[in-house]
């Protein structure tokens, strides 16, 4: 028996989205999926229509659906795309063509940071330090801080992410379980900067569940990469996330009542916890909790091995 859709009902129905107990066809879906996007940007305030936004975009599922469905949600909102080119072997070359892709596509200016080219090295180049066991915390530290660069050459002080509703559940349950009260409250949907010279981080997929990203982007032919990192080590969180099935199997609504929850937690939690005392690195001057920054520190260790 084929079923209609919930919302135009001349449709067949193609998406079953169990916690909100609708059946929609692809076009219904994708309506569905904008409008949350803009829904969730003016619940949060993350930003205001005329505001200029930097959005971090990898060339993954997430990144790519959110540009897309914030340049659907607020076509007068000038989005500038960020992306870095890490110098991944075969990797970077990939996700760099997607990105310039869509940016073409949806006529978004892209400004790009060049790992090999601006600062001689790539995160491949790490896999000779200490960290060649780690690579995704190196490669962590080196993308946060590269954001904010791109995000100040792109004269924006807003800075998108695609953290979507899995991601922030899953890090929520791990930090709790760690004991990483500081940063649970890292995960809120606006981040305000602790010091002048920070972006404003907002997460307009942080209600979204993943998988829904990767539908809309085969419904609304987004191009996106079709390869994982070789470097990725992603089990902690993979195992987080396959307990959030479990959980959501009985209770398709899990996830979304502890997002909710969680969110009325964070301003006990902000009371709470004593804000980082930060000051600026003596090399790049941008914030740090140290003399030297994290990122600093890294560029030197990889800049002496390549030596």
């Amino acid at each position: 028996m084929t079923v209609t859709c919930r919302r135009c009902r001349s449709a067949p129905a193609e998406v079953q989205l169990a916690y909100a107990k609708l059946s929609l066809c692809s076009n219904c879906f994708q309506e569905f999926y904008v409008n949350r996007v803009r829904r969730t940007v003016e619940e949060f305030k993350m930003f205001k229509p005329k505001d200029k936004v930097g959005v971090a975009v990898s060339g993954g599922k997430d990144s790519m659906a959110l540009l897309h469905s914030l340049k659907t949600a607020f076509p007068i909102t000038n989005f500038i795309a960020l992306h870095i080119d890490l110098g991944i072997k075969d990797y970077s070359k990939h996700c760099k063509e997607k990105v310039e892709k869509l940016a073409k596509m949806l006529d978004v200016e892209l400004e790009v940071f060049d790992l090999e080219s601006e600062l001689g090295f790539s995160i491949d180049d790490f896999r000779k330090t200490v960290y060649r066991r780690k690579l995704c915390s190196a490669c962590g530290t080196i993308k946060r801080h590269l954001f904010e660069v791109l995000a100040e050459r792109a004269k924006t002080r807003i800075l998108a992410t695609g953290h979507n509703l899995d991601d922030v559940v899953a890090t929520m349950l791990n930090n709790f379980f760690n004991g990483n009260w500081s940063q649970l409250v890292r995960l809120k949907p606006v981040l305000k900067p602790l010091m002048p010279n920070q972006t404003f981080k907002i997460k307009p997929l942080i209600k979204t569940p993943e998988e829904e990203n990767l539908l809309y982007c085969l419904y609304s032919e987004i191009p996106f990469r079709e390869v994982d990192c070789p470097h990725a080590h992603t089990e902690r969180l993979k195992e987080n996330k396959d307990m959030l099935k479990y959980l959501s199997k009985g209770n398709p609504g899990f996830r979304h009542q502890m997002l909710k929850n969680f969110l009325k937690l964070i301003p006990i939690l902000e009371k709470a916890i004593e804000k980082p005392k930060l000051t600026t690195c003596k090399i790049c001057g941008f914030p740090s909790s140290a003399e030297v920054c994290a990122f600093c520190k890294r560029v030197e260790m990889v800049r002496k091995v390549k030596k």
